[in-house]
Formats: C-alpha cells, structure tokens, sequence
C-alpha cells in the first residue's frame, strides 16, 4: 500500500476490434432465442494499445493492424518511456505472451515493470478503459457498418480506424481515477488472499 502511495502507476494491455464488433444483445419473441447469422470470415483485427494511469489518463494509445507482438509491446513501452516522464513509474502489465520479455528490458531507473496474478482483470484499469472505447466504438459502427460492408479493404480499414481514434475521447482522466479507485477496494481482499467472485 506505502508503494501505491509513492508511485505512479501506469497499466497497459490490449484488445482488438474489427467491423463486426457490436453490442451482443437482441431481441426475439418470447419462447425463441434471439439469433442473427453473421459472416463467418471477419476480417482482419485492428489492436489497440492503451498505457493509462490514475495521475496522467490515458497516457498513450497506439493502433496497429494485425496482433500485438512482443517487439510491438517493447517498441510501445520504449515510446511510452520517451513521451512521459513521472519521477516514479511501474508499468502494470498481464502475463501475455507478447508481455514476457517486458520485464528484460532497458527501462529509464525512474520505470519499473510488475506483472499482474493470473486471472486478475479487476486490477487492471486498462480493461476499464477498453469496456469505456468499445461502447464508443460499438454505438459508432452500429451507424456506418452499412456503409463498411459496401467500401473496399483499405478504406474500411481507415474508416474504422478514424472511428479508433475518434473513441478515445472517452477514456478521460476522471474516469481512469474512478477506475483506479475502484481497483484499489480489491487490494485488501488480494493481500488477505481471499476468493473473489466476479
């Protein structure tokens, strides 16, 4: 707890998006399931990398096609490192596969690196933010999906990541301290080593 005090801590995961991501409910007469067919092929994913902390919100982002790797996640950290500069930063990352060498790294002394438990998404702010950009973006595709299905690769690609960007607006530094807030009533539970049932 005294190291939650002293030091800034800056989460960073991942998640990707495509054209077909949407809200997941539906509707149907009562006494049958609500059923859509899809395309069975969905496209290529965009990833979306957040670093966001309680101090400075969503700190950097980057958008890339394809999925994260671990010389993208090291170039992503480098940058991270070289665009902010905390007195004391440790970067909270998950056990990825594309995370593991993080902690091997030439990091500035002012930067350190701890990986989250296993199977501990409340704890980490950055799954906060992504709940928060993909409503954004799935109320935003709900409105040009139409109009993507109908454009050619490259300019859906670039239409959806215009929409990307524009979503991060909502990923504000109020609502990263609630977050953050909200991840700290867990720590108590964790250190007791308690169940905790999501």
């Amino acid at each position: 707890m005294h190291e939650v005090q002293e030091t800034e801590f800056i989460f960073i995961d991942e998640t990707g998006i495509n054209i077909w991501t949407k809200r997941t409910r539906g509707r149907a007469v009562r006494g049958r399931r609500a059923v859509r067919v899809v395309q069975g092929r969905r496209g290529p994913n965009l990833t979306m990398t957040f670093a966001v902390s309680n101090v400075g919100g969503l700190i950097y982002h980057k958008l890339t096609e394809g999925g994260m790797t671990g010389q993208r996640f090291s170039e992503f950290i480098g940058t991270v490192c070289r665009l902010y500069h905390p007195l004391n930063a440790c970067f909270v990352i998950d056990n990825a596969p594309a995370h593991r060498q993080a902690v091997n790294l030439p990091l500035p002394q002012n930067f350190s690196v701890r990986y989250l438990p296993p199977y501990s998404p409340f704890l980490n702010i950055c799954e906060n933010a992504f709940a928060l950009w993909k409503g954004n973006i799935k109320d935003s595709l709900a409105e040009v999906r139409d109009q993507l299905l109908r454009e050619d690769h490259q300019q859906r690609m670039a239409t959806l990541g215009q929409l990307a960007e524009q979503g991060t607006a909502v990923v504000t530094l109020h609502r990263m301290q609630a977050a953050f807030r909200g991840m700290q009533a867990y720590l108590p539970a964790c250190f007791g080593l308690d169940d905790i049932l999501m």
